[in-house]
């Protein structure tokens, strides 16, 4: 219930001034609202308008009609309604139903009220086993590349939020890209949890690519966050492409990714991959504007609202790249 009235609160701030007409529709969704329809921060406000319509249409489809009236003109659906106060649209469905404008009110409440709980109850795991990868997105990733040790490591920190109840085990992924000279074959890469979460699960799919199952401390209910850390090693000993490619697969809010390089062995330049194709990274390189290391021999750059399926992180050339 309380994750419900989370709910209502979200869906009560939309209905305010133009409702889904309002501009800058996206920054006024709550996360709740924004992860039961998907909606990432990069999704563009005609877009963000157009999925969040169609998924409350949804959601009402069955609701009595005076219900459904009352949901559709308090967001400024209906047409006629498009007015910039609520209190305006508050009238017009009073006048519809040929009610108080008290009434009307309580009428919208109501309707609301049962929107968040069918949206609840939509989001509530079925009886088969749920999806690791499913029911949770990544708030705030903090990713640290250590070039400075025997073996490549990444050491990841994800503060992540549950978009269902019950969320009690999420899945990480992790790829080691092809080489650029396309020699490399089976690799050994090993994940160690520092905190957070216990791995409970390991698979592999192909030479590259890993997959593990993250037991959670406790479970979580819809809308709690939770951080966690885990640290990769690459251990086959064989080189690596010299880039950092972070690829979301999952909504997520904010990234910032470190590479601490090796100072026996600094690169000849670093740059920003930023909302780049993943099929480029198997391009000749092409450096962009050269990030400057600092005196401990990193670079650090912040990435907000990724776009699922797209590459973002840093590339280097090596001394030994001519």
């Amino acid at each position: 219930m309380a994750h419900e009235d989370g709910l209502v609160r979200e869906l009560t701030t939309l209905r305010r001034g133009w409702g889904l007409e309002a501009e800058r529709l996206r920054g006024r969704l709550g996360p709740l609202v924004a992860a039961w329809c998907e909606i990432h921060r990069t999704t563009s406000e005609r877009e963000a308008r157009r999925v969040l319509r169609e998924a409350i249409s949804a959601a009402i489809a069955d609701f009595p009609a005076d219900d459904r009236l009352a949901v559709n003109v308090a967001l400024g659906i209906a047409p006629g309604s498009q007015h910039a106060l609520l209190s305006d649209r508050v009238g017009i469905l009073a006048q519809r139903l040929r009610v108080s404008d008290r009434t009307a009110r309580r009428r919208i409440d109501r309707a609301f009220a049962r929107l968040a709980a069918e949206i609840e109850a939509g989001a509530r795991p079925g009886e088969g086993v749920p999806d690791p990868d499913e029911g949770w997105f990544v708030k705030r990733l903090k990713v640290l590349v250590r070039l400075d040790t025997e073996e490549p490591e990444l050491i990841e920190e994800r503060l992540i939020v549950a978009t269902r109840d019950g969320l009690s085990r999420i899945s990480a992924q992790f790829t080691v890209p092809r080489v650029e000279d396309g020699s490399d074959g089976e690799r050994d890469v090993t994940a160690d949890a520092q905190h957070g979460v216990r791995i409970t699960g390991e698979s592999r799919e192909g030479q590259r690519h890993f997959r593990w199952l993250l037991d959670l401390p406790r479970p979580l209910a819809r809308g709690d966050t939770h951080t966690y850390s885990l640290v990769f090693r690459i251990r086959d000993g064989r080189p690596i492409r010299p880039s950092y490619a972070f690829v979301p697969l999952v909504m997520c809010e904010s990234v910032t990714v470190r590479v601490r390089f090796d100072p026996e062995r600094p690169p000849r330049a670093v740059w920003r991959l930023d909302r780049v194709p993943y099929s480029v990274l198997s391009d000749p390189a092409q450096p962009g504007e050269t990030l400057p290391l600092d005196g401990a021999y990193e670079v650090a750059q912040d990435f907000t609202a990724p776009q699922l399926g797209y590459v973002y992180g840093v590339r280097w050339l090596g001394q030994d790249i001519p």
